[in-house]
């Protein structure tokens, strides 16, 4: 009996290392592939994947990056994509890897998917825009209320992330143009104000050219930007000015009026940022 209890005693293994593979063990998969897996059905296959991933270190850290500018990848994969990023250690990257992440996140922020938007705009808040934070302030202005959310926390949060231009875009949303501004832009008289009558900035214009046809119209001029994405922006620019001057009292706003109609009001929030100091 004790022959037989030697004979069938398992063969002893010494411990498995994460990055040791033994000659008979399948070679492990791309980096890029494991991204896709942290969105497969399978748990077991998401945390392998989430565990070479992060056995990988900032190599892996990339991949996950990398892959949000994979062509048609599915919605739940750039998810779950951003999801690892959120957890990971971006900040201690190097610089240039850094600057990609925030990069790649910024791009991210334009998908056509609003759970993709909201994931992006969420890592960014979590991580910090960086040299992004013009992008993901701009983000304000979507349709989706995560994205918005997102961007109202940080630089609620974060108020020294708002310069003066950051003010002015913030302002540009609750700004509705008038009659009389129109008519001054349109010098060809033909009921649009093309990019080159326009003397603003590209992204006003843009943002102001809401079909995107290269044209602002008479309509989209007068239209003041939608009530809840004033209703957010105007958050922000209270929770900056409690930040920035709290020993005056903020500009009442009402963001459910037209903004044609809240010209005083838009006037004083513009008085506030040119009495800012000149290094905001």
């Amino acid at each position: 009996m004790a022959a037989s209890s030697t004979l069938l005693k398992p063969q002893a293994r010494g411990p498995v290392e994460g990055q040791r593979a033994l000659p008979d063990d399948p070679p492990a998969p791309p980096l890029a592939e494991d991204v896709a897996r942290l969105a497969s059905e399978v748990r077991l296959e998401r945390v392998q994947a989430d565990n070479r991933l992060r056995q990988a270190g900032s190599s892996g850290v990339m991949a996950a990056a990398r892959y949000l500018g994979t062509n048609n990848a599915p919605a739940a994969n750039l998810v779950e994509a951003m999801n690892f990023l959120i957890k990971s250690e971006v900040n201690a990257l190097a610089a240039a890897d850094a600057s990609e992440v925030r990069d790649r996140l910024a791009s991210a922020l334009s998908h056509p998917h609003g759970k993709v938007r909201a994931s992006a705009a969420r890592a960014l808040q979590v991580l910090g825009p960086g040299d992004q934070r013009t992008a993901f302030l701009q983000a304000i202005g979507d349709p989706e209320t995560r994205v918005r959310w997102a961007v109202v926390r940080h630089f609620g949060d974060y108020p020294g992330d708002a310069d003066r231009a950051q003010l002015l875009i913030l302002l540009g949303y609750l700004r509705a143009g008038t009659e009389a501004e129109f008519g001054r832009l349109d010098a060809d008289g033909n009921g649009e104000v093309s990019r080159t009558e326009f003397v603003r900035g590209a992204d006003e214009f843009a943002r102001l050219d809401k079909n995107a046809d290269g044209r602002i119209s008479r309509a989209e001029w007068l239209e003041p930007v939608d009530s809840g994405v004033r209703t957010d922006v105007y958050q922000i620019l209270l929770r900056l000015h409690e930040k920035l001057t709290p020993d005056q009292r903020p500009i009442v706003y009402n963001p459910l009026s037209p903004a044609g109609e809240q010209q005083d009001a838009i006037t004083g929030w513009q008085a506030w940022i040119d009495a800012l100091p000149k290094d905001r």
